[in-house]
């Protein structure tokens, strides 16, 4: 089974993506009464912590055998 992505669900999956992060937004914002910069702050932390996680993945692996 080949693993590949292609365009369209990449596509879909940053829209998806984008869509989730705006509502999220709101319900904190209106909801939760958090300010923009609370939101703000948590989420370059979380984007971080995410990119931080991805790195150790890419460079922990072996370059010729990444799936």
């Amino acid at each position: 089974m080949e693993n590949k992505f292609d365009l369209p669900t990449i596509i879909a999956a940053v829209v998806v993506a984008g869509y989730a992060a705006i509502m999220l937004e709101y319900v904190a914002h209106e909801d939760l009464g958090f300010s923009t910069t609370q939101i703000r702050h948590v989420a370059m932390i979380a984007a971080v912590l995410a990119g931080i996680w991805v790195a150790m993945d890419m460079l922990r692996s072996n370059p010729d055998e990444v799936e």
